[in-house]
């Protein structure tokens, strides 16, 4: 998905993007689960830095963790949230 690195910086250090980041952290996340919001909020700003775009495996490859696990079956659903969300998001901020 093509995502604004200033805005999506903006909205990942605000009280939604916290929201938001624990949200997704229930779908990708450590064993651990400790640090989830932080090592997520890392790899998605480093994914979109790299082309202005974020995609599953750019987040996997860029989790600052050796592991890192998904789950499937909730990965969709998440999708079309995130979606729907930016979408208002982008209203929101005027981006």
């Amino acid at each position: 998905m093509k995502v604004n690195i200033v805005f999506l910086d903006k909205v990942l250090n605000s009280r939604i993007g916290n929201i938001i980041l624990d949200q997704i952290s229930q779908v990708i996340y450590t064993q651990s689960r400790r640090a989830d919001r932080q090592a997520l909020r890392s790899a998605l700003v480093l994914s979109a830095s790299q082309d202005g775009q974020v995609s599953l495996i750019e987040i996997i490859k860029n989790y600052p963790t050796n592991e890192v696990k998904v789950d499937g079956k909730r990965l969709q659903g998440a999708y079309r949230q995130l979606r729907g969300l930016q979408t208002s998001l982008e209203d929101l901020f005027g981006v």
